[in-house]
């Protein structure tokens, strides 16, 4: 007899979680379930225990993420996870957050409405839902969905909670072995995010590894990639993360 597990994973969005061995599959799997569903952009988040001051930002908070560059560096040149009334909700509930960005947004203090609906009508984001998931070191994660789709069915809200719960918990299960984490990147492509961390230019990391400024720039997009990032920046933080400089 099929034990639940064996039943669940046999089908989608599902079954591809089980074959998830690296945070590139992770990436690939929300990818392809954001594009069944109908959605713009996906992400996964450490969720802080609170926002306080300009200290926390979505790039330093995100694990993996599609949003475009452009968006992510805009909402934190304006600051908006500061006082976020979705990450707020996120710490207040355990059960899915489902949103309309013209109605969430109205909690903003001064002109941040302005500012964060601007940017989210700019990249055609008119709704949301994000999934609170706690892994199994007990570490508190929301995997999120945006786009401007028509509002989620019960069905729907319910097989996409069950399938961040599963998704957070192989994700837990690959990071938190060292050996591997570090096998999602080769050693160039570690080599070139480490001198990256340390505040190199690809100029200067071309200079250092002997190799063309063209073939750095290559490493670090593929690196950023694997990573499930959207820049060089926060590929950088979530390979410290996962300790694949030490």
């Amino acid at each position: 007899m099929s034990s639940w597990s064996d039943s669940i994973f046999s089908s989608p969005p599902f079954e591809p979680i089980s074959k998830i061995r690296t945070v590139f599959d992770a990436m690939q799997v929300l990818r392809k379930t954001c594009i069944a569903y109908e959605f713009r952009y996906f992400s996964v988040i450490a969720l802080p225990t609170a926002i306080s001051g300009a200290d926390k930002s979505i790039s330093q908070i995100s694990m993996m993420s599609s949003w475009p560059p452009e968006l992510i560096a805009d909402y934190d040149r304006l600051g908006l996870a500061r006082n976020s009334p979705v990450l707020d909700g996120l710490r207040k509930q355990i059960t899915p957050l489902v949103f309309e960005v013209k109605n969430i947004n109205t909690e903003r203090p001064g002109a941040e409405l302005d500012d964060a609906n601007a940017l989210f009508s700019r990249f055609g984001l008119t709704m949301g839902v994000y999934f609170p998931v706690i892994d199994v070191r007990s570490q508190r994660h929301a995997v999120s969905f945006m786009g401007d789709r028509k509002p989620l069915s019960a069905e729907e809200l319910s097989t996409l909670a069950m399938f961040s719960t599963l998704l957070i918990e192989q994700v837990s299960k690959v990071t938190a072995n060292d050996t591997a984490a570090k096998s999602v990147l080769n050693a160039r492509e570690t080599e070139v995010l480490q001198w990256t961390a340390e505040g190199k230019t690809s100029a200067e990391i071309a200079r250092i590894t002997g190799l063309s400024e063209h073939t750095v720039n290559h490493y670090a997009t593929i690196a950023t990639q694997k990573l499930g990032c959207s820049n060089r920046t926060q590929a950088v933080v979530y390979a410290m993360r996962l300790g694949l400089f030490s």
